[in-house]
């Protein structure tokens, strides 16, 4: 994996998300309780965004149907077991976020 410069610490304000497109591949960047997160964006139900989704703490719901992710883990928190999106590691150089894909 290589570690990518994706965003700005200003790009994403607290309780927030922006999706990204790296190489084609969909990453929802999240920034909760003064910490960044990274997971696919695209929710496992009908392949909506989560990045625009409502934000509790280290939980995102997707704004489509109400589905639950955590956001450090990847893992779906209600109706099915098994379900996992891919998290990528994130890292912090002075203000600039960088992803590990």
């Amino acid at each position: 994996m290589t570690w990518i410069k994706v965003a700005s610490k200003d790009d994403v304000q607290e309780g927030s998300g922006k999706e990204l497109n790296i190489n084609g591949q969909r990453i929802a960047l999240f920034f909760s309780k003064k910490k960044y997160y990274a997971i696919e964006a695209l929710c496992r139900h009908q392949d909506g965004s989560l990045a625009p989704g409502k934000i509790n703490g280290e939980v995102v719901e997707c704004p489509l149907h109400f589905w639950h992710y955590n956001i450090r883990t990847g893992e779906l928190l209600d109706y099915m077991e098994g379900i996992k999106l891919t998290t990528f590691p994130v890292q912090i150089r002075e203000n600039e976020i960088y992803l590990d894909v």
